[in-house]
């Protein structure tokens, strides 16, 4: 089974269809939101797997995903990259006084809103924007979803390509159950690229702190792909940082000298990043 962002429509589906193909699995079953799919992953069996956006080239990191995956059990199995076209949907552009769409969503095509002078309402997927804007049947509302999306709902694409920048991309990430007697995924594509991430918390406040841990990708010449910082949520001015590295042969002496340096940290596995055209 592999749980997704719903209804029907959503960007989200769209990776869920290239993860179920990759795992043979083709089930898959859609959640209201990204904390349901990563609260169903956990409840579920080994063989239980979810798909949640992580990254946008445009607005960056999906906090809510970001901090669920250090709330949660669950490692990374996967991760995909999808372009997005966001499109208006509705009935008729002229009609249209508010917006109806995920915050990202939103934020990705506030120059395009902004320009109409339209109002917005969040909710918490795209495709759910447009079931909203189908089943109030209210011309004065519109919704920023995909083609796919508004065609299920027999709506009219009003406006194509609306968000800020052309090359919107969103990171999609494969989740599964962190345990035990949890069971990898066989890959059959041995040509694809191992990237692995961790989460950690540095030893204080100090000078160097940092530099302690980024020392050691340097010393053994490991590449990182990505760096950022987060809320710890103890106290205000801690931050815990994620860090996506290329992953190495001897990934088990990097993790243990990184001990030296953290008071936490967790290990969200290795994954597999594949091409969208699989």
């Amino acid at each position: 089974m592999i749980y997704c962002l719903g209804p029907k429509g959503s960007y989200t589906e769209e990776a869920a269809e290239i993860f179920s193909k990759i795992i043979k699995d083709k089930n898959i079953e859609y959640c209201n939101s990204i904390y349901e799919v990563f609260e169903r992953v956990e409840q579920g069996n080994n063989n239980c797997y979810g798909v949640v956006p992580s990254e946008n080239s445009i607005e960056g990191s999906v906090s809510l995903t970001m901090d669920l995956l250090l709330e949660f059990p669950v490692k990374i199995l996967g991760e995909v990259d999808i372009n997005i076209n966001h499109c208006l949907i509705g009935y008729s552009k002229d009609k249209i006084k508010k917006i109806l769409a995920h915050p990202q969503a939103l934020a990705q095509c506030r120059k395009y809103i902004k320009k109409h002078d339209w109002e917005t309402e969040s909710v918490l997927s795209n495709s759910m924007a447009v079931k909203k804007v189908y089943d109030m049947k209210n011309e004065e509302l519109g919704a920023i979803a995909s083609k796919k999306a508004g065609k299920l709902y027999n709506l009219n694409i009003l406006d194509t390509n609306i968000q800020d920048y052309p090359n919107n991309t969103t990171r999609f990430i494969l989740i599964g159950k962190d345990c035990e007697d949890s069971n990898d995924i066989s890959f059959t594509n041995n040509d694809t690229t191992k990237k692995s991430t961790i989460i950690i918390e540095l030893i204080g406040n100090k000078p160097g702190a940092l530099y302690n841990i980024l020392k050691e990708f340097n010393k053994k010449n490991i590449n990182l792909t990505r760096i950022e910082s987060r809320p710890s949520k103890t106290k205000l001015g801690s931050y815990i940082f994620y860090i996506d590295y290329e992953t190495p042969e001897n990934e088990k002496e990097l993790i243990n000298s990184l001990k030296n340096y953290v008071s936490n940290i967790k290990y969200l596995g290795s994954s597999n990043i594949f091409s969208k055209f699989l």
